[in-house]
């Protein structure tokens, strides 16, 4: 719901939504934008990704694997009023529900580096160990509909009456302030609430990937860049600026480095892969500085007074909280040399024993 507020009356009345046709865009054009925007919609902290789908095939929009193992299937295409709307995702279900931990493994190796398996990226994601046994044992439906598509809403809420977990993902569309500008109101799909969503102060949380490759991490630190790799989690490094302080952070270990954007965004290919290219996107932290002793989970929960789940790619501080963490650790920084003779951490130096380690 958006409210039109009179600042001088306090009067509040509900601005009326409208649909696709009426901005001259139909559902594929819509769909199209959405996958632009994914790295925003998507929860990477709270599902992998298996797979996305941009030719309009016999196959879901996305699908992605939850910290259970549960399969979730999406369909975008963001009809409205139509049956189909329903029954299509639905379809997807017989399709795919009954997919062996082989064929999922095979998905995901198509959106991300050949040389990882989906339970190994599992496991680092969510810190616990599925047997391929347990992976697609019970699928969620997710449909996306525009508010007003008042049927399908119905249909959604009886399947789920019926015990079909079937999970709507709601858009809802406004007139813009000119005439060649639509609103669009939804939130990402999550499987639980994100109380920080909306925090942006120019500080932000990266995930250096050690847990999947700690070559990425390595590099990171050794070329004093922010990265991140493959679609769609790649694209959060677009929304980085200028002069934004961004803490490199290691899941299990802490706040490893941390530096300020200082340069465009480049794109490369992934460990120089020339099948994976434009598979890496980055930008430059300068000045960097690299900490003597990383700052754990517990140790960034308590200073913050936030309670942040690290398991997602990137996420954005505030502004108070961002503030503390540098200062915090400024006194943990240890003076290198020339970028060519810094010394990175291996996982001998700042890999504390398992039974230590934080999240």
């Amino acid at each position: 719901m958006l409210l039109n507020i009179n600042t001088n009356t306090h009067d509040a009345a509900k601005r009326p939504t409208g649909r696709l046709s009426s901005f001259g865009l139909d559902e594929r054009k819509l769909q199209d934008i959405l996958f632009r925007s994914l790295d925003r919609l998507f929860p990477d902290d709270e599902l992998i990704l298996l797979m996305q789908s941009r030719h309009w095939q016999e196959e879901p929009d996305l699908m992605a694997i939850d910290k259970e193992g549960n399969l979730f299937i999406f369909e975008l295409k963001a009809w409205e009023s139509h049956h189909e709307n329903l029954l299509q995702v639905l379809r997807y279900g017989q399709m795919y529900g009954a997919m062996k931990y082989p064929e999922l493994d095979g998905w995901f190796k198509n959106v991300t580096d050949q040389s990882q398996s989906l339970k190994v990226a599992h496991k680092a994601k969510f810190d616990v160990e599925l047997s391929e046994e347990e992976f697609n044992r019970k699928q969620v439906f997710v449909v996306m509909t525009n508010g007003m598509d008042y049927r399908t809403r119905e249909a959604v809420q009886y399947w789920r009456s019926c015990k079909l977990d079937v999970r709507p993902w709601v858009y809802r569309i406004y007139t813009g302030g000119t005439t060649d500008e639509m609103l669009l109101e939804m939130s990402p799909f999550r499987v639980a609430d994100d109380p920080y969503e909306d925090i942006a102060g120019g500080f932000y949380m990266l995930n250096t990937n050690y847990g999947n490759s700690p070559e990425d991490q390595e590099e990171m630190l050794r070329n004093h860049k922010a990265a991140a790799y493959f679609d769609p989690v790649k694209f959060k490094i677009e929304r980085l600026e200028r002069g934004d302080v961004v803490f490199l952070y290691q899941v299990g270990v802490g706040i490893v480095a941390y530096g300020r954007v200082a340069g465009k965004l480049i794109k490369a290919p992934y460990h120089g892969n020339p099948e994976e290219q434009d598979e890496e996107y980055s930008k430059k932290l300068e000045p960097f500085k690299l900490l003597a002793q990383p700052l754990s989970a517990a140790e960034i929960r308590s200073i913050t007074g936030t309670n942040h789940s690290f398991r997602g790619t990137m996420f954005a501080l505030d502004a108070v909280s961002g503030e503390k963490l540098k200062l915090a650790i400024d006194n943990r920084i240890y003076t290198a040399g020339s970028p060519n003779t810094m010394m990175i951490p291996t996982k001998e130096d700042i890999l504390p024993p398992p039974n230590q380690r934080a999240e």
